[in-house]
């Protein structure tokens, strides 16, 4: 870069009215909510998170009334229930082996096994069904609907503390269809891009704009919004498909003999399982084809679920002809 006056910009200092685009970064990374590096295991890291805090955290401060209890952590203990009724299912029959003979101890053990498969693969395909539409959607919108903000809370002095805590939390960018963290996507793109609108802008071009917007935020996020909302609506439906696919899988025969140290016999448990389920019973016409109704339900509802949000999402800029000649002259009355 040139010199003027002997100054280069190469070497401006850090301190004073000058500050770097890296003091900045580390200066609202460190202190301020943002949107982190996302990576493949965010999901996993978040979630770890929040189970872990709903437990030893959030539940125990609901219960003491805590005046520091937020809508996120009401929100979060959603998996509390879920975790406490499905462990009270499986110990139910765990538990009442030492009440029978041995005969019908055995027998109710395996049943144990089946309930905790289809516990356990209840939850795994919800959650399976719900990554593999959002990364479908993400692939043709470039809306990331799992995006997750790093937040930094500040919670009022209690129990005679002299300050209060800072917690840290996970919320999606777009938990609120209404209300997104816009906010924080205008700081993404500005420390990652330069530019407020680089989110809106990256949007925009997936959406099949050839030029840059003038004002890109008021056109890309009635987009974000439609696509928010219809996957919400699908969602909604079809995780009770997956669901119960997931407890009849997990109630198939194959689980009964299941050791859970051992991935082997976790693969073989699942490849069995899926047969078993596909190919029915013989009974009758509904036992025979239930479970083919199921998993080929499960399919369509995932597909369906990334490929309906999306329609529409493509412009089509070129399409229709402006109602307006430019060429002739017009008299303003």
């Amino acid at each position: 870069m040139q010199q003027i006056s002997g100054l280069n910009f190469d070497n401006l200092p850090r301190t004073g009215y000058y500050v770097s685009k890296e003091d900045k970064k580390e200066k609202i990374y460190k202190t301020e909510p943002h949107i982190p590096k996302q990576g493949p295991f965010m999901d996993i890291k978040a979630g770890a998170h929040k189970l872990t805090n709903d437990i030893f955290t959030y539940f125990p401060k609901g219960f003491a009334g805590s005046k520091n209890s937020n809508f996120y952590e009401y929100l979060s203990l959603g998996m509390v229930p879920y975790i406490i009724g499905s462990g009270m299912l499986i110990g139910l029959y765990a538990a009442s082996n030492k009440a029978f003979n041995q005969l019908d101890g055995k027998a109710a053990a395996k049943f144990a096994k089946r309930m905790g498969a289809g516990v356990i693969l209840y939850g795994l395909g919800k959650w399976l069904s719900k990554k593999i539409a959002h990364l479908g959607i993400y692939a043709s919108t470039g809306i990331n609907l799992d995006w997750k903000l790093l937040n930094k809370i500040n919670e009022l002095p209690e129990n005679n503390q002299e300050k209060g805590l800072v917690r840290t939390q996970y919320p999606g960018v777009f938990d609120s269809a209404d209300f997104p963290r816009k906010d924080k996507t205008a700081v993404w793109g500005e420390l990652e891009h330069g530019n407020i609108y680089a989110y809106e802008d990256i949007i925009l071009k997936k959406a099949g704009y050839k030029t840059k917007q003038n004002a890109p935020n008021q056109t890309a996020w009635p987009l974000i919004r439609e696509v928010k909302v219809r996957t919400t609506a699908l969602e909604n439906i079809s995780k009770y498909i997956v669901a119960a696919t997931g407890v009849a899988l997990g109630f198939q025969k194959a689980f009964e003999n299941i050791k859970l140290l051992k991935p082997k016999s976790i693969l073989t448990a699942l490849k069995n399982g899926f047969k078993q389920l596909w190919n029915g019973q013989n009974r009758n016409f509904i036992t025979k084809n239930y479970g083919k109704a199921l998993l080929i339900g499960s399919a369509a509802a995932t597909l369906l679920t990334w490929l309906i949000p999306t329609a529409g999402f493509k412009s089509k800029p070129n399409t229709m002809k402006s109602k307006v000649d430019t060429k002739k002259e017009f008299e303003v009355a």
